[in-house]
């Protein structure tokens, strides 16, 4: 069994903050004595404020791999392990909490079928359940209500991107009514838990025109209700986050395009049930530190060049491609979140499937230049943006690299860690932009020792504004062997 080190740490801050920030301390650490090359490790957060730990341990030649999981509470204490019976080569693939349970997807002994465990968080109780599923070859995302699944999925036969429903008691799988195009990709995915409902939201185009498509589900799979969001004249919508809340109530928060429907060129709003007719829309250069990212002068120049643009009747120039994250809810409305990149062609491309399930032929690497912030009310009224710039920030997948936490009265902390053990943020009252780089290294159990190197780093998003930072730290203390650990640390805002 390996051996847990766990200890109240302060942390010492290592840049001048505004007034109105907060310290960022790390009250706990977590160190597990692990083979770092026999083990893989997925953190995951949960609603109740504890984390899981999945780890999957290789043996012998002769002896399968061990499968466990560990539930630790807010204070990075044991709660339960728990082992679970997988195929050998399973591979983790996506969660889903619905408390009391956590759903984990993993894939099976070949790429039609797939393995379900479902954790009871209380107890550490174990079930699972396989399914063979010869219509999809992986899974990017799925909810559960009532014990029915809804899979976000790649077709094995044409790749596109396709959404099944899977009921868990009789094992019946249906596809479920929506458009399949080269051009379609599910956009966001949300369960209502107190009607029992889902929201798809569907981002359609043919290359020249867009629109966005809500379906709502009751848990059965069965279509309740259908919404489109047509384009305007310089308007076309291209991705949306749904809000929670009831449906007359939900909005849809997402970017649009001028004309090129590679890029956005702002922000909108609109409620779900509408056509988009009352939407509300800003660009770009309406934002106040959207351009935060740039320098003072070149910031200038460009919101000059923008606005001889448009007073000439010619098209948006400035244009940005926007990864978007959930949405937060706020007191007197919602946040949402995103990343905004460039996509660099190195020479070579390759087919990748997003997230959201979507398929292209795209340039391997996309770079980061800032993350944003914007708050609305509840009527899509937009009340203060943000901007956290972002240096050397890369990805080969197009998939988040900055994680967020959001309190409900506005306030916003983004992070994301580098390849020493350092973690980079930025805290955010509301508007109030700041220039000021902040950083800080994570600490080790045992103040005397020091973090010689770092592998595998990464941050969630816990509760609150409260962050888990994670990864192998290889650690020397005086007087004895340097040692490998998987660590976990507590960082709160």
């Amino acid at each position: 069994m390996y051996k847990v080190c766990l200890l109240p740490l302060t942390l010492v801050v290592l840049a001048v903050l505004p007034l109105f920030a907060q310290t960022p301390t790390q009250p706990n650490r977590l160190e597990l004595d692990l083979d770092f090359y026999k083990t893989e490790a997925e953190l995951i957060a949960t609603p109740d404020s504890s984390l899981l730990l999945f780890t999957r341990t290789d043996r012998t030649w002769t002896n399968p791999p061990v499968f466990q999981f560990t539930r630790y509470n807010h204070q990075l204490q044991a709660m339960w392990t728990e082992q679970v019976m997988l195929h050998p080569i399973s591979k983790y693939m996506a969660h889903y909490t619905a408390l009391p349970h956590t759903y984990i997807a993993f894939s099976g002994k070949d790429k039609h079928e797939f393995q379900f465990v479902k954790l009871n968080l209380q107890t550490g109780a174990v079930q699972k359940h396989e399914f063979r599923i010869e219509a999809i070859d992986s899974v990017y995302v799925f909810k559960v209500v009532d014990d029915n699944y809804f899979l976000v999925s790649r077709s094995g036969k044409d790749n596109t991107p396709t959404l099944l429903h899977l009921n868990e008691k009789t094992g019946e799988i249906k596809p479920l009514p929506s458009v399949y195009g080269s051009e379609s990709a599910f956009s966001d995915i949300l369960v209502q838990e107190p009607e029992s409902q889902v929201s798809v939201v569907l981002s359609e185009s043919n290359g020249r025109v867009s629109r966005l498509q809500t379906k709502l589900f009751d848990a059965g799979g069965k279509l309740l209700n259908n919404y489109f969001m047509h384009p305007k004249a310089g308007q076309r919508p291209l991705v949306a986050e749904i809000t929670p809340g009831d449906t007359t109530e939900r909005l849809l928060l997402g970017t649009y395009a001028n004309r090129d429907l590679r890029y956005a060129t702002g922000f909108f709003a609109a409620p779900v049930t509408s056509d988009g007719s009352d939407a509300r829309y800003y660009s770009f250069t309406e934002l106040k530190n959207f351009f935060k990212y740039m320098k003072p002068r070149r910031e200038a120049r460009a919101r000059k060049r923008e606005a001889n643009r448009l007073k000439a009747g010619k098209e948006p120039g400035l244009q940005y491609r926007v990864l978007l994250h959930d949405v937060y809810p706020a007191t007197n409305g919602y946040i949402l979140t995103g990343e905004v990149y460039v996509t660099e062609n190195n020479g070579s491309l390759y087919r990748m499937y997003t997230i959201s399930g979507g398929s292209a032929q795209i340039p391997k690497l996309y770079r980061r230049t800032q993350a944003i912030a914007l708050g609305f009310d509840q009527d899509g009224v937009l009340l203060w943006d943000n901007s956290f710039p972002l240096k050397d920030v890369e990805s080969n997948q197009l998939r988040p690299t900055v994680e967020i936490v959001a309190s409900p009265d506005g306030k916003v902390v983004i992070a994301h860690p580098d390849e020493d053990a350092e973690i980079h943020y930025q805290y955010m009252n509301q508007d109030a932009y700041t220039e000021e780089e902040t950083s800080f290294e994570l600490l080790p159990q045992n103040p005397d020792a020091k973090i010689t190197s770092t592998n595998l780093s990464g941050i969630i998003s816990w509760y609150g504004l409260n962050f888990a930072a994670y990864g192998w730290h290889r650690i020397k203390s005086p007087g004895s062997e340097s040692r490998m650990v998987f660590y976990i640390n507590k960082v709160s805002f």
